[in-house]
């Protein structure tokens, strides 16, 4: 792994831990008044897509990054549709 390939890694990973706070703070008092449905929906499909890419182009920075946001995704999407 060279040096552009470790800071695209470390840069991925701390970019798709920014999403983790919003996450916890939503698990813990369920309320999702202020989040949108169709953001959470997109970001869905967008993780989705980018873990798709991830895998044709085995580009490990990106798949490190999706693969940590999209369960918070899928969390935040659910608890949205279920808490609405």
């Amino acid at each position: 792994m060279n040096v552009t390939q470790v800071v695209g890694t470390i840069a991925a990973f701390t970019a798709s831990m920014l999403f983790l706070p919003q996450v916890i703070k939503t698990v813990r008092t369920r309320d999702t008044k202020s989040l949108s449905l169709e953001m959470y929906i997109l970001n869905t499909i967008n993780n989705s897509l980018w873990i798709t890419y991830g895998f044709l182009s085995w580009n490990y920075a990106i798949l490190l990054a999706q693969v940590c946001l999209f369960p918070m995704g899928l969390v935040m999407l659910f608890f949205k549709i279920k808490y609405g």
